[in-house]
């Protein structure tokens, strides 16, 4: 009896992981490390240019 309750809540974790994995928002969207490079340079060169309000 102990060994099918260790299988089954053990089956039941990893459906619960995989059920929150196939979720997730950011996986709807994929972005290459490039794209998040260029749109870090823009807003820092956009911050530098911005006037301080001191």
């Amino acid at each position: 009896m102990v060994d099918n309750f260790s299988i089954a809540l053990t089956h039941v974790l990893m459906a619960i992981a995989l059920w929150r994995l196939l979720y997730r928002d950011d996986l709807d969207h994929e972005v290459s490390p490039r794209t998040v490079w260029q749109q870090n340079r823009d807003a820092e060169a956009a911050a530098k240019d911005a006037p301080s309000d001191a």
